[in-house]
């Protein structure tokens, strides 16, 4: 699979599609986030890496698209989607997609076998907010982290939530302990 169009959703600083561009080499990359000053740092990452010809990137809301249907290839999202607001397959999967496209998605969640579910929720209810309040003074500061993991789909979950928006070949695979989760799925 090579695609010539890939959409980067929730691109923040541009790192996920510098490196899609640089190992995938698509003809063009378009990068997609909320946060300006986000976008000006991937901007600034783009042009010191010389890739200002492939990547782009551009202010969209992910839950309300502005592009026309079958415009990319493939849709990319890596650390961003458990913060939106509604994961229903007519929000989450709004990304354009050609016939045949492909679809892969990396996210934050929580582990769910033991002993790392245990290890996470120690860490991330005690160590982590005990650690973050000392540095930062703030008690709120690193709480949202872990609630977005917590929070996120399980892998038979979003498995159905892929499938019901009309993916086929769902496939899921585990990084450290199952912190970090692999979707990959076809159109």
């Amino acid at each position: 699979f090579s695609p010539d169009s890939i959409l980067d959703v929730a691109t923040g600083t541009g790192d996920f599609a510098i490196l899609g561009a640089k190992e995938i080499k698509p003809k063009q990359m378009l990068g997609i986030d909320l946060s300006e000053g986000m976008l000006s740092v991937a901007r600034e990452k783009i042009k010191k890496e010389k890739l200002e010809d492939i990547v782009s990137v551009k202010k969209e809301d992910c839950m309300n698209l502005s592009f026309e249907d079958n415009v990319f290839d493939a849709v990319m999202a890596a650390y961003g989607i458990r913060n939106f607001s509604d994961l229903n397959p007519a929000a989450f999967m709004y990304f354009k997609k050609n016939g045949g496209g492909h679809l892969a998605v990396i996210e934050l969640t929580s582990p769910s076998h033991f002993p790392m579910n245990m290890l996470f929720k120690t860490y991330s209810h005690w160590v982590m907010p005990t650690i973050g309040r000392f540095i930062s003074k703030d008690k709120k500061a690193y709480r949202y982290l872990p609630q977005t993991m917590e929070a996120f789909p399980k892998e038979n979950r979003m498995k159905e939530i892929l499938e019901k928006a009309g993916f086929k070949d769902v496939k899921i695979k585990r990084f450290t302990f199952g912190i970090s989760m692999l979707y990959m799925a076809s159109k």
